[in-house]
């Protein structure tokens, strides 16, 4: 039995009611619905930057940060900046309920009080897919930087995960980036999943970053071969050379793609991040939603 047989039938959706979170949530919600799926929704009210006495915790709160014009006073205990977090997660879960509803997808949610990628990772364990944005409300304006808690989670996560970006289309053209080795087996049967489900278009995009790397590799007509017996219907076929996360951002825009499927390594997780892997390189080049499986 695999591992994703294992799991219990929901994605889990953590949000914190940022642009990319919710772009996430909206995601996931149209997978669900097409995988007979339910949704779980995870707020965490961060108790590492409550008991920071530097943080900045303004940042973090947009809502009432919004609700007060910008002029958000200090808060008189620590209890009362927990409840700030507390009703910012009430909303955003609100909002997630009112979304599954409408899309007629089973919903139920969780509001929690802890370390942030901790709690995440360990409601996480059961589920099919974990949806989260990849950068938190410090960085809304830098697309070019990752959150901090999106960081540790990914170094941790052992399950697919849907990363959203700034909006989110219906998911009617994926682009699955295929190399046919092992890693990237789990994003392929993906593909096939929500290719089904979803009624959706695919372009499979093979990428070797030299000659040298090619020839070391998998060949081309045994990645097609895989990809005729792998349950794929009616998919485009290209292949590029150079930095593989360039070659799919531009062959996303190029074709509108929607979502883009790719695989990564099981281990050195953190060594493969530190060092900017093509996971890593693709989340600050596009701002598509990415589902990393």
């Amino acid at each position: 039995m695999t591992d994703a047989e294992n799991r219990s039938p929901y994605i889990l959706v953590a949000v914190d009611y940022s642009t990319e979170a919710r772009a996430a949530a909206e995601a996931a919600i149209q997978i669900a619905r097409n995988q007979n799926l339910a949704i779980r929704g995870l707020y965490v009210a961060d108790e590492v930057l409550a008991l920071d006495t530097y943080a900045n915790y303004h940042a973090e709160l947009p809502l009432l940060s919004r609700a007060t014009n910008g002029d958000l006073r200090e808060p008189t205990s620590r209890a009362e900046l927990m409840s700030w977090f507390e009703t910012q997660g009430n909303v955003a879960l609100n909002w997630l309920q009112t979304a599954c509803a409408e899309a007629g997808v089973p919903v139920t949610t969780s509001l929690l009080a802890g370390g942030v990628p901790e709690m995440v990772i360990r409601e996480a364990a059961q589920a099919q897919m974990l949806a989260l944005g990849r950068r938190g409300h410090r960085h809304r304006d830098d697309s070019k930087s990752l959150g901090h808690n999106f960081r540790k989670i990914a170094h941790q996560a052992h399950l697919p995960m849907l990363v959203g970006g700034l909006t989110t289309p219906s998911l009617h053209r994926l682009l699955l980036a295929y190399h046919g080795l092992a890693h990237a087996d789990e994003a392929l049967a993906w593909t096939v999943r929500l290719q089904r489900g979803l009624s959706a278009e695919v372009i499979v995009l093979s990428v070797c970053e030299d000659t040298k790397s090619c020839l070391s590799g998998i060949s081309l007509e045994e990645i097609k071969s895989r990809l005729a017996h792998s349950g794929l219907d009616d998919y485009r076929f290209l292949t590029g050379q150079g930095r593989p996360s360039t070659a799919m951002s531009a062959v996303a825009a190029a074709n509108e793609v929607d979502l883009i499927i790719l695989g990564r390594y099981r281990h050195g997780a953190l060594v493969e991040w530190l060092v900017g892997s093509t996971v890593d390189r693709l989340l600050r080049a596009t701002s598509l939603p990415i589902l990393i499986a």
